[in-house]
């Protein structure tokens, strides 16, 4: 595969048509069907579908805990997964729906003799509160949207995966507060009267909630999940895994994954060499950091990791200017070229 489009010196012509960018495929190869969940994290899984409750997820950034859900989808057939991305503004009714008050507000205004004020008409479900309606059959449903009309996304009469990406973002009474509707698979839409709507009993939601542990969760809301943290891989698995997504590029086991994978636990302090990096490379950064090694047309599974090219794109893999530099120590990173 041709690499290094972009030369960014003085005097370059642009060609007469734009460039053919020929990118790896991140589906293919980073997708949720090589995704390989260790004996441990299958229980948890099982579990959590067992109980009927939220899988809670921690464990460094980079460790698959997103993925999980993805995954989880895939191979129950729940797909799409409707994921919600927290954020510090995040309050539990965002969760399930959002209205748009300034709409109605105008709309009240327009002048019409009979505005359609309906708060049905003003309603955006959100992925709890999507995953909940879908349990439904459609004609449940149909009560619960602006002239009975179902969305594109309404599938109807089947389980959904939600996913609850970074908890530990949200204000620190988000969880509590919306404790309950989590573990009941229901909301109340306030704006109409605060009516409810309950997940059907054998379609409830599957939730997967992940942290990054950036601050503590409430012990109320800890008790009613599921709890599995994932632990950082070997380098048995981490090559295990390195073979099996990236052997469309060529990787295969040899000296070249032998030394990547020296220089990936080096510098988590894993290996022979300490180098204390502020942040620590993950398991997706190791992969896009061989992605981008085997671009290099020299490299090949017999041959040691070429340190020239190593260098150069070492920001897949290290992120920080003062851990490049630590990084960049690295005997390895520092070989002569052959």
């Amino acid at each position: 595969m041709k690499w290094n489009w972009f030369k960014g010196q003085p005097g370059v012509e642009p060609p007469a048509e734009p460039v053919d960018i020929e990118s790896v495929d991140r589906e293919a190869l980073f997708g949720p069907a090589d995704y390989e969940a260790d004996a441990a994290l299958a229980d948890a899984v099982n579990t959590a579908l067992l109980l009927d409750q939220p899988l809670l997820l921690t464990g460094e950034p980079g460790t698959g805990k997103t993925q999980l859900a993805e995954k989880l989808a895939l191979e129950l057939a729940l797909e799409p997964v409707f994921r919600f991305e927290t954020k510090s503004t995040s309050v539990a009714q965002d969760l399930f729906y959002s209205f748009d008050h300034i709409a109605r507000f105008q709309a009240a205004q327009a002048g019409s003799a009979d505005p359609d004020l309906h708060p049905l008409r003003f309603v955006e479900y959100q992925a709890l509160g999507r995953a909940v309606l879908q349990s439904l059959t459609a004609d449940e449903a149909k009560a619960w949207f602006h002239d009975g009309k179902l969305p594109l996304w309404f599938r109807g009469s089947r389980r959904a995966v939600v996913l609850i990406d970074e908890i530990d973002k949200a204000p620190s009474d988000f969880p509590n507060d919306a404790l309950n509707e989590i573990e009941r698979h229901y909301f109340r839409l306030r704006e109409w009267q605060a009516r409810e709507v309950h997940a059907a009993r054998t379609r409830r939601p599957v939730v997967v909630i992940t942290s990054n542990s950036e601050k503590q969760l409430p012990d109320a809301f800890l008790r009613r999940c599921v709890f599995h943290h994932l632990q950082p891989m070997d380098a048995g698995r981490l090559e295990r895994i390195a073979l099996r997504r990236l052997a469309a590029l060529r990787v295969q086991r040899g000296r070249l994954l032998e030394d990547a994978l020296k220089l990936f636990f080096d510098l988590r302090d894993e290996g022979e060499l300490r180098f204390d990096l502020r942040k620590k490379p993950s398991t997706a950064e190791f992969l896009g950091f061989m992605t981008a090694l085997a671009q290099d047309a020299r490299a090949e599974p017999k041959s040691p990791l070429r340190a020239e090219h190593a260098r150069r794109v070492l920001s897949t893999l290290v992120k920080a200017p003062e851990d490049q530099v630590a990084a960049g120590r690295h005997p390895l990173l520092q070989a002569s070229e052959g």
